[in-house]
């Protein structure tokens, strides 16, 4: 075959199909849209505004964000640690949430115009009066797991990890 020619999925059309694999997809959406009602709101680093270090490629001051998106996916927020300041004595402890995990089907990007990358900040409302943010630390545009297929078709949604963060770094303004 030519190289840069896509072609079509052939391998499974004796018991799978785009058909099938969309109808899958669609009762996904309804599930997470409908039933599920998990919300992220996703803070996108704007890189076009944003002053950002040629070489390392990262930037800690006047970082620029693109309007706050509310995307719809299944997340989980893992169990709170408790660290200390001084690894040697274990004085100074504190507590710091769980990552968070989010798994968002990939037609949802395209649907609300979002795209999630390394660096980008999630927050999570925790209670009316409270918002948790996260940091984006994989973004998983690069994963061909089976895990990730449905009817070992295609790829069908990504995982974002995301650490906590601290007010003093993000607080959603």
């Amino acid at each position: 075959m030519a190289e840069g020619i896509l072609s079509p999925i052939n391998r499974n059309n004796k018991f799978y199909s785009e058909e099938d694999f969309q109808y899958e997809c669609s009762l996904l959406e309804e599930f997470i849209e409908e039933d599920l009602n998990q919300v992220i709101v996703v803070y996108e680093v704007d890189r076009t505004k944003t002053n950002v270090h040629s070489t390392y490629k990262e930037s800690k001051q006047n970082i620029r964000y693109k309007t706050p998106k509310e995307l719809p996916c299944m997340y989980e927020i893992k169990d709170s640690e408790t660290k200390s300041y001084d690894g040697q004595s274990n004085n100074a402890v504190y507590s710091i949430s769980g990552n968070l995990q989010a798994f968002i089907p990939t037609f949802m990007f395209e649907k609300y115009d979002c795209n999630i990358r390394r660096g980008d900040y999630i927050g999570v409302q925790i209670d009316t009066n409270r918002m948790a943010y996260f940091v984006v630390t994989n973004d998983d545009k690069v994963n061909y797991s089976n895990s990730h297929h449905i009817g070992s078709y295609k790829t069908a949604w990504r995982v974002i990890e995301c650490a906590p963060v601290v007010e003093s770094e993000f607080n959603g303004r």
